[in-house]
């Protein structure tokens, strides 16, 4: 935790399931964060709500916090409205804390857009999930290198992302990140081995089984054949699987991350991903 207690934004959110439909309890935000009223797309009952930052970007200094909390039985899903953009930080860094609360039966669903990190961006980010032994959660992110005027992809300073996931209070991933392009050669073998966007998932259930990651493996591998990228999938202590995507555009990611997305949903929740339409 930084020791700047002033937070540029600040997010809580609370969604319970009224007996017929996932509703919102408590919203609370101030300042540079704020969430558009929940819709509920192609008639679902699961409220969709995007994340919107009214300054535009990330600046150097900037301090953000999200509580996210999924009651017994409730579903969400999570987007933002745009891309997150991580703008020079010549004097501080920007922290942004997101913490999720999962209950028993509930699921959240986190498909943010990509985060864009330009010449000289600090970032840091830590992400805590605790997940009831029946919750569930299906989280991505993608990683992008903004604009360079010379064209090079590492000019940020350093991306450092940090996933907690604790199931029953217990951790089971400790996923510790970190992007520093001015200490280590990121593009070489055992970082980005080349490639310039990564991207990743996780996804907790307690019915996933080996076959489960066998048929996601079966899933992604034609994208390998008909792009230039590489994938990795793993089993998790518990009951869940990460998956990695190296790749040079971010539309490939998020393509591959999108059909992931819908094989689980309808195999698990027995419905279709719906369609966050943004532009």
């Amino acid at each position: 935790m930084s020791k700047n207690q002033e937070w540029t934004g600040q997010l809580n959110l609370s969604i319970f399931h009224d007996g017929e439909r996932s509703v919102a309890r408590d919203i609370f935000f101030e300042k540079a964060l704020k969430v558009i009223r929940p819709v509920y797309l192609n008639g679902s009952d699961i409220p969709t709500f995007y994340i919107v930052n009214v300054g535009g970007g990330y600046l150097d200094g900037d301090r953000y916090k999200f509580d996210i909390r999924v009651q017994e039985n409730a579903s969400v899903t999570l987007t933002s409205q745009g891309a997150t953009k991580i703008y020079k930080t010549l004097k501080d860094h920007v922290e942004q804390y997101q913490n999720f609360h999962i209950e028993d039966n509930a699921y959240l669903e986190y498909v943010g857009d990509p985060i864009i990190a330009y010449k000289d961006a600090k970032f840091y980010q830590r992400n805590q999930f605790h997940l009831a032994k029946t919750g569930a959660m299906f989280y991505t992110d993608i990683l992008t290198p903004g604009y360079s005027p010379d064209e090079r992809h590492f000019t940020y300073d350093y991306l450092h992302l940090l996933n907690e996931i604790y199931v029953n209070d217990e951790l089971v991933v400790f996923d510790n990140m970190l992007l520093d392009p001015n200490k280590n050669k990121v593009d070489a073998l055992g970082y980005m081995e080349g490639y310039s966007h990564l991207g990743s998932c996780y996804f907790i259930h307690p019915d996933i089984t080996k076959q489960t990651l066998d048929e996601l493996y079966e899933v992604m591998k034609p994208f390998m054949s008909e792009n230039e990228c590489r994938i990795g999938i793993t089993e998790l202590a518990t009951h869940g699987l990460a998956i990695r995507i190296l790749a040079h555009q971010t539309d490939i990611i998020e393509s591959i991350l999108k059909e992931v997305q819908n094989n689980v949903v309808n195999q698990f929740y027995n419905r279709d991903v719906n369609f966050l339409r943004k532009y």
